[in-house]
């Protein structure tokens, strides 16, 4: 799978339905998007809390994957700017919509964080994006990059999926989730492709990959919140 073959896919799912394809844990069809994004607000405080993270007015916040603006949403009013970036330009005609103020929207290569300058963020944050990754080799590219963005002392958070027995059987899974499609009219399609399924790597792979040591607690009882303060005297 490669990077056009991703931004594709969730072009697509944007299109075919873009609430659902943030957040899967609700129903498919005739979503409660007050519940929607009231989840944002939840998950927003509990990133607080898990990171001792206050925000000040004054603060920067970059958002990495950030679909249609849940968590871009519950993030903006409590800082002084948010650059939430997305792999899909769909994702992000869709966060338009919002019409924050102080919310810069820009379009991602997907491997990347082009554009940004060095230093500058109090937080970067990657929010249920990293799992979808084409590979591990992507993934130690974004933390380098998450480390160049921030200012010394910033806040550096992704989270990922714990890779588990399902992971070992993954390949039983996407058949079964391939023949659940042929099957059934009117579900979501394609989540036996990599681009949703994407990668499950170990705690243990994620430090050898980080370019600085990372602290890492479990996070809503299905994720693991990975984070690291960048070095205070560092440029």
């Amino acid at each position: 799978m490669n990077l056009e073959a991703n931004r594709r896919f969730w072009d697509e799912k944007a299109q075919e339905n873009a609430y659902w394809y943030v957040s899967s844990y609700g129903p498919y069809a005739e979503r409660n998007l007050a519940d929607f994004w009231n989840s944002g607000t939840l998950i927003w405080r509990d990133l607080k809390s898990a990171l001792a993270y206050a925000p000040s007015p004054s603060d920067v916040v970059v958002e990495i994957g950030c679909g249609v603006g849940r968590l871009t949403r519950a993030i903006a009013p409590e800082v002084g700017k948010v650059h939430a970036l997305d792999l899909s330009p769909e994702m992000l005609e869709r966060a338009r919509e919002l019409h924050l103020d102080n919310v810069a929207l820009h379009p991602s290569d997907g491997q990347t964080l082009a554009g940004l300058p060095d230093g500058f963020a109090h937080l970067v944050l990657a929010y249920c994006v990293f799992q979808h990754l084409p590979s591990e080799q992507i993934l130690a590219g974004y933390l380098q990059e998450m480390l160049r963005v921030a200012r010394p002392g910033g806040l550096i958070a992704f989270t990922l999926t714990p890779r588990t027995w399902h992971a070992r059987l993954a390949i039983l899974f996407q058949i079964r989730r391939w023949l659940k499609e042929r099957l059934h009219v009117g579900g979501p399609r394609g989540l036996y492709q990599r681009a949703w399924l994407g990668i499950r790597p170990s705690r243990t792979t994620v430090r050898g990959l980080s370019p600085v040591p990372m602290q890492d607690a479990e996070l809503h009882g299905d994720k693991w919140l990975f984070h690291c303060r960048k070095d205070p005297g560092a440029r």
